[in-house]
Parts: structure tokens; C-alpha cells; sequence
């Protein structure tokens, strides 16, 4: 017992970021971005601007990711650039917060997307650098753990911080929240930032002489880890449309008055039940094929998505949530442990921000597909809420795509049959 706590405890102070992290990115994406859009753009636009917000900065990020990663291979230290990129990220979190404009909101998203992913690509090689792989399902499980308790956390912040615009709301109290977002949000992450620095050891990683004696010249797993990607990229593409759209989907589909604060709770309640979700995961990733476990997940979000986008009124949007949330927690638990599965030795920094491309790579991507859609669906059907419909079908058809990509990936022997 006392060795479980002990692994527990550790694989807590490496998910400590994490959940940082998606404090930081529900808070955005949950409702602060949704709210500086309709404070500056009119009704007819919000789904282009949506796009625009979406990405921007997030493919200069994905840059930023894999260099940084890469770096820190070559240097064998990760805390240096977890630490610059996320006193980096508190200052451009400001700039969000007191933009006077769309344009100027634009600059600040860039900038909140280039400096947290410099300290991004570092950190998500700590689990494969600190953790032997029989045990990697087991930790995967806690850092998704840790990272839905983040979106839930998040979007409570949110929830209590965030103003929805409104001619009668007057714009200082608008920025007046976002400024306190921004305050709750930088000491949430110099709060995750401390305790990384004390708990994980910035330890040398092998270098590449070191490595060619310890592994094969070729990487047997390449061909299973790019279509991994692939998978991972199609399935982001599809839950990276719940949070930019979901909100307005209530307010012109659903015609809900008060679409902001139904949204932040509709979403806590889905992520409430993914954190119940990666219960089970935890259990089994280590011991079961890890690809059952997300095939089963993925046939959930599908069902679920495919239902949201037929729905006509609020009375079922709660029973949808929940189904969306076992299967996002599940699958959340186990795909990264399955990625760390695949890795060669010592290349954990880079190799994973490419890894991470399956979801930033759709940030940009989805929301623009998105935007671009509900606008032009809404004008052609003269039915705003047309277009938002239509973007959960392609949720539902995304997933299905990336649960035909996943066939192709060989597991591992020894880390669960397929």
C-alpha cells in the first residue's frame, strides 16, 4: 500500500502542470474568447471571428512546441523552458484581459499560444522521461485525472468571473472579470510551476551516445505512432469543436437567453463524468489492450455527438453531456499512455510535440472548418442555428475517422493484445 501512495504521489506532483494547464486553456476557451468575440464582433461574423480567435498563434505555437521539445532534448533539461514560457504566458494573459479591441484580442491569444507551449513541449516528455513503461497506462490515467479536474476548475472560474456581454452590461465590469480571470489563472500556474520545481528532478537524459547501445538503429513503432497521430488529430478535430461552439449552439439553436452561463454548466457536468471516466482507465490501461479501451470510448463520443446535433430543445442536453464525458475521460486516460508505449528512448521531447500536433494542430484547424460553416450554412438555410447543428454531425463523423485510423496501430507486445 504504502508503494502505491508513493506512485501515486509522484505521478501527482508530474501531472501538476497539467492541471494548470487546462485551467488556463477551458477558462479561454469555455468563455473568455467567447465573450471578448461577442463584445466586439456583430452576430453574423462570431463564427468567422470564432475561427480567426481559434487560430490565433496556435500554428506558430505547434512550432514553438516542437522547438522548444527539441531543445531540451539537446540541452537534457526541461524545467528551464517550463519556467520561461509560463512567466511569459502570465504577462500576455494581461494583455487579454485589457485588449480594447478584436484586433488587439487577436495579438494577446498569439501570444498566450506561443509562450505556454514553450513550456509545453518540455513538459509532456516528463511522464515517458520519469516513468518505466509497465507503468505508463497507470500514470497516463492520473495526468487525465488531473487534467479534467483542470477543465472543471477552469470552467468554474469562468463561470464565476467571466461577464457575458450585453448593451446594458457596461464594459468595465466585462474587463474588470477578465482581469480577475487572468489574476485566478497566473496563480493557478505559479501555484503548479512551484510544485514541479520542487518535486520533479531536472535529471541529465541519456545522451545519444548513451542511447545507441540501449535501443535498435531503426524505430520498429514509427508506422504505429504516425497513425496514432492521425487518429489523435481526427478525434481533436472533433472535440475541439465543443468548447468555440457550444455556447452559441444554445443561443441560436436552441434559443437559450442566458447561453453563456447554460454553456459553463453544461460543460462542467460533462467533464465531471470524463473524470469518472478515467477511473476505470486507470484500472485497466496497464493490464488490457489499451485500443479496446478506446475504440469503447470513442463509440460513446460518436453516439453522443450525432445525438446533440438532432436535439430541439434544452430537456436532454444534460443526459448528452454525461455520455460525451465517460466517453472523452476514457479515451483521454489511455491515448497518451499508448503514445509513451511507442516511444524510442530519449527522444521524448520532441517526438511528443509532435505527438501533440494531434490536438494542436486542430485548435487551429476545427474552429476554422467550423467557423467558416456555421456562418455560411446560417445565411444559406436563413437559420443561424443551421450551422451549428451541422457541426456536431462533423464531431460525430471526426471520430468515427480517427476510430478507423486507430485500427492501424500496432500495440506494443506486452502492453495489452489487440
Amino acid at each position: 500500500m504504502a508503494a502505491v501512495l508513493k506512485r501515486l504521489g509522484d505521478q501527482a506532483v508530474l501531472s501538476a502542470f497539467w492541471f494548470a494547464w487546462e485551467v488556463h486553456w477551458a477558462a479561454l476557451l469555455g468563455a473568455a474568447m467567447q465573450a471578448q468575440t461577442a463584445r466586439f464582433v456583430a452576430p453574423g461574423a462570431i463564427g468567422t471571428a470564432t475561427a480567426i480567435l481559434s487560430g490565433a498563434g496556435a500554428a506558430c505555437s505547434i512550432v514553438a512546441q516542437y522547438l522548444a521539445g527539441r531543445a531540451s532534448d539537446a540541452a537534457r533539461r526541461r524545467i528551464p523552458f517550463i519556467v520561461a514560457g509560463t512567466l511569459l504566458d502570465v504577462v500576455a494573459l494581461f494583455g487579454f484581459a485589457l485588449a480594447p479591441s478584436f484586433v488587439s484580442v487577436v495579438f494577446a491569444v498569439f501570444a498566450v499560444q506561443v509562450s505556454l507551449n514553450i513550456a509545453g513541449g518540455p513538459y509532456q516528455a516528463l511522464i515517458p522521461d520519469k516513468v518505466p513503461r509497465a507503468r505508463q497506462g497507470g500514470a497516463s490515467a492520473v495526468m487525465a485525472f488531473y487534467r479534467l479536474a483542470g477543465n472543471a476548475v477552469g470552467l468554474l472560474a469562468a463561470k464565476r468571473l467571466v461577464v457575458q456581454p450585453d448593451p446594458a452590461v457596461p464594459a468595465a465590469t466585462v474587463t474588470h472579470g477578465l482581469v480577475m480571470l487572468a489574476i485566478v489563472l497566473s496563480v493557478v500556474l505559479l501555484g503548479a510551476l512551484a510544485v514541479t520545481l520542487i518535486g520533479v528532478r531536472d535529471e541529465p537524459a541519456p545522451k545519444a551516445d548513451e542511447l545507441a547501445t540501449k535501443q535498435p538503429a531503426d524505430w520498429p513503432e514509427r508506422a504505429s505512432f504516425v497513425w496514432l497521430v492521425v487518429s489523435r488529430s481526427l478525434v481533436s478535430m472533433g472535440l475541439y469543436l465543443i468548447l468555440p461552439f457550444f455556447a452559441f449552439f444554445l443561443r441560436f439553436a436552441l434559443h437559450v437567453q442566458s447561453y453563456l452561463q447554460m454553456s459553463l454548466g453544461v460543460l462542467l457536468a460533462m467533464v465531471g463524468f470524463s473524470i469518472i471516466g478515467t477511473v476505470p482507465a486507470y484500472l485497466l490501461a496497464d493490464r488490457v489492450s489499451k485500443k479496446a479501451v478506446m475504440f469503447g470510448a470513442l463509440f460513446v463520443l460518436a453516439a453522443g455527438a450525432a445525438v446533440l446535433s438532432q436535439l430541439s430543445n434544452t430537456q436532454y442536453v444534460i443526459a448528452v453531456a454525461i455520455a460525451l464525458g465517460i466517453g472523452w475521460g476514457a479515451y483521454y486516460a489511455v491515448d497518451w499512455a499508448l503514445a509513451c508505449n511507442l516511444l524510442p528512448v530519449g527522444r521524448a521531447g520532441a517526438l511528443m510535440a509532435i505527438w501533440n500536433i494531434g490536438a494542436s494542430g486542430p485548435q487551429v484547424l476545427s474552429p476554422a472548418i467550423g467557423g467558416v460553416l456555421v456562418d455560411k450554412i446560417g445565411a444559406a438555410a436563413n437559420d443561424p442555428g443551421a450551422g451549428y447543428r451541422l457541426v456536431f454531425e462533423l464531431l460525430a463523423v471526426y471520430v468515427i475517422l480517427g476510430a478507423v485510423a486507430l485500427g492501424f496501430v500496432r500495440e506494443p507486445r506486452g502492453e495489452g493484445k489487440v
